[in-house]
């Protein structure tokens, strides 16, 4: 699910204000 979430994000580009979100700011 978080997996899902992330890659979804990812490819939008815009990082939804979610657990996705969160995992994403500081991964990049």
């Amino acid at each position: 699910m978080a997996t899902q979430t992330v890659e979804g994000s990812s490819r939008s580009g815009r990082p939804k204000r979610t657990n996705a979100g969160s995992l994403l700011k500081p991964l990049n």
